[in-house]
C-alpha cells in the first residue's frame, strides 16, 4: 500500500458494487419478478436478472477483489460471496479511506453491474437504470459529491430514445458531471437516425458522454463457439471502443455535433495512434467515396472531441509523441480485479517512466478537472 506523500490522482473510471437488494427495493411492483439481485448457492453468490433469459454472473467477476503482492508480483484473488468484497466497493465511507491511501482526490463512479445495460426487455432496462441513478446520486455519491462523482446512466436499446433524454436532463439539472452509454446497442450503430435526438439533447446539455467497455456487448466478440470465450470477450470489449469511435466518426456524429464530448472508457490508449494513422490514411486516399462526407480527418475529430482512459498501459504511454496528451486520462478502476488498488502509485510510476512531470500531472489529474469541471484545484508545478 502507498505510504508517505503520494502523487495526487483523479480516477476517471472507478466502479461501485450496488447493494444486493437495490432493485428489489426500488423497482415498481410490476418488475419485481425480474429485479436484478444477488442469489446465493453452494458454489458462491451470483448476480442474476431472473425471468429474462440472462445467464447468472459470479459476484467475483464484478470486483470482489483482494490484491496481494508476492515476490514483487501483484496477484489478484476474488471472493465469491458478496460480503467478501472489499467494503469500499459498496460503502462510500470505506471508499474514501481507500482513496486517501492511494492519493486519489476524486473518482468518476460507473456501475458495477454493467450487465444491466444488456437487459433485453426495454421497459425493464429503463426502470433498472432509473432506480440505479436514483440510488447512486441520492445515497452513494451523496456521502461526498466532490469526491464521488457519479456517471448518470442513460437507457438505450430496442425502444424509444426519450427515456434516455429524460434521464440526461434530470441529472444534469441535479448537478451530474457526465453520462454513461453502453459500448453497443444490438442492431444499431451510433450514427443511426434513431440516436440523433439524443445527440442533439446531449450537445445542448453540454456534459461529456462516456462509452464504457462491457456495458452492453459487441456480438463479434461474444461468439460462444470460440475457445477461451471469456478472454476473447473481455479483450474484445476493450478493443471495441475503437469500433465505437469509428461508428461515431463515420456516422458523422462529431461532424453534425461539434459541441459533443465523448469518452472511451477502460479501453486503454495503446491502439489510438495506430487507428488514427490508419483512418487518416484511408481518408486521404478514399475521402471522395465517404458517405456521409466528412470535412475533417478522423484524427481531427478525435483531437477535438474525444478522450480515452487507461489504468495500466505502458505501451500506450510510449506512443505519447504521436498523441495529444490532453485527450488522455488515468483511471484506477477500483475495485475491479483489473484495477491497480492498492498499488496505484506504483503503477503510475511504472507506466510513466521517462515522462516529464507536466505531462504526468495532466494525464493523471488536471485533464479530468478540465473535462468534468471539477471543483478541485489543478496541480501547481514549479
Amino acid at each position: 500500500m502507498s505510504t508517505g506523500n503520494p502523487r495526487p490522482l483523479i480516477s476517471v473510471d472507478s466502479h461501485v458494487v450496488e447493494p444486493k437488494d437495490l432493485w428489489l427495493k426500488r423497482l415498481p411492483q410490476r418488475f419485481q419478478h425480474q429485479a436484478p439481485q444477488v442469489q446465493s448457492t453452494d458454489k458462491g453468490d451470483y448476480f442474476v436478472v431472473p425471468n429474462t433469459g440472462m445467464p447468472p454472473k459470479p459476484v467475483g467477476t464484478e470486483g470482489a477483489m483482494i490484491n496481494t503482492k508476492i515476490n514483487g508480483v501483484i496477484t489478484r484473488a476474488t471472493g465469491y460471496r458478496f460480503e467478501d468484497q472489499r467494503p469500499g466497493a459498496y460503502d462510500p465511507a470505506a471508499r474514501l479511506i481507500d482513496q486517501d491511501s492511494q492519493g486519489v482526490r476524486a473518482e468518476i463512479v460507473y456501475p458495477g453491474w454493467l450487465i444491466v445495460h444488456s437487459i433485453p426487455d426495454f421497459d425493464l432496462k429503463v426502470a433498472c437504470v432509473r432506480a440505479y441513478n436514483d440510488w447512486l446520486f441520492e445515497e452513494f455519491c451523496a456521502h461526498d459529491p466532490a469526491r464521488l462523482i457519479g456517471a448518470a446512466a442513460l437507457p438505450v436499446g430496442d425502444g424509444p430514445i426519450e427515456p434516455a433524454i429524460e434521464e440526461a436532463r434530470k441529472w444534469a439539472a441535479r448537478g451530474a458531471k457526465t453520462f454513461l452509454l453502453p459500448q453497443s446497442v444490438p442492431g444499431k450503430a451510433w450514427g443511426d437516425d434513431h440516436f440523433e435526438p439524443l445527440w442533439a439533447a446531449l450537445e445542448e446539455i453540454g456534459l461529456p458522454v462516456g462509452f464504457h467497455q462491457a456495458a452492453g456487448q459487441v456480438a463479434m466478440f461474444n461468439d460462444k463457439t470460440t475457445p477461451g470465450v471469456f478472454w476473447t470477450t473481455a479483450i474484445g470489449n476493450k478493443i471495441s471502443l475503437g469500433w465505437v469511435f469509428m461508428q461515431l466518426v463515420y456516422g458523422a456524429v462529431p461532424e453534425r455535433h461539434p459541441g459533443l464530448r465523448f469518452i472511451l472508457v477502460e479501453g486503454g490508449i495503446g491502439w489510438i495512434a495506430f487507428q488514427l494513422n490508419t483512418m487518416d490514411h484511408m481518408f486521404t486516399d478514399h475521402h471522395r467515396w465517404t458517405v456521409p462526407e466528412l470535412a475533417l480527418k478522423p484524427s481531427d475529430y478525435f483531437n477535438r472531441q474525444f478522450w480515452a482512459t487507461f489504468e495500466d498501459d505502458r505501451p500506450g504511454i510510449l506512443t505519447l509523441p504521436m498523441l495529444d496528451e490532453k485527450r488522455l486520462m488515468w483511471a484506477g478502476d477500483y475495485p475491479h480485479t483489473e484495477g491497480n488498488f492498492p498499488f496505484a502509485q506504483e503503477q503510475v510510476a511504472h507506466d510513466f517512466q521517462g515522462v516529464d512531470e507536466a505531462t504526468v500531472a495532466a494525464i493523471t489529474h488536471d485533464n479530468a478537472i478540465d473535462l468534468f469541471g471539477l471543483s478541485i484545484p489543478a496541480l501547481t508545478r514549479a
